[in-house]
């Protein structure tokens, strides 16, 4: 497998997103993004892409936390009740270093190459990770090949431009 290069350093703005959080094993991921994203987009239009945040980690044996977001509209009506598991929150604004992945790539235990390629490259750019990573969902994942580009692997950082006098 290539391991693809940093390509990006980008601003997201402060995005209102509805999110479903759960701990779950490695096995149940694939099922577990596709039902929550589903779900989320029953409850409110898609604003931006999807992304699932990667909270605590998540590997063979280990459990983690993942949390689904759909980004929808600041001002859509509130008046929904929202399932128990659902909760609407305030995704801040942030910095991030990304790389887009292929379908492919986004395999496990493949993926992991790509995260510390990834992890890597911020390090050699002096740029300090702030906050947990994730994978942001732009494609239209029916219709992809195995060799389409799929999403990016993001890594909230530190915005450099902070650290300048």
């Amino acid at each position: 497998m290539t391991i693809p290069r940093p390509t990006g350093l980008r601003r997201v703005g402060a995005q209102t997103v509805l999110s479903l959080r759960r701990r779950i094993s490695i096995d149940e991921l694939d099922d577990h993004i596709e039902s929550s994203m589903r779900l989320l987009e029953c409850l409110a239009p898609v604003a931006a892409p999807h992304f699932v945040v990667y909270c605590d980690g998540l590997e063979t044996g280990k459990d983690g936390t993942v949390e689904v977001c759909q980004p929808v509209d600041e001002h859509a009506p509130h008046h929904q009740d929202l399932p128990a598991a659902v909760v609407r929150r305030i995704e801040d604004a942030h910095c991030e270093a990304w790389v887009t992945v292929t379908r492919a790539e986004l395999a496990y235990p493949e993926i992991d190459d790509v995260y510390d390629e990834l992890d890597a490259a911020c390090r050699r750019r002096g740029w300090e990770r702030h906050g947990a990573p994730r994978e942001v969902y732009w494609a239209n994942w029916d219709f992809l090949r195995m060799d389409d580009p799929a999403c990016d692997v993001c890594f909230p950082i530190v915005d450099p431009d902070l650290a300048l006098p």
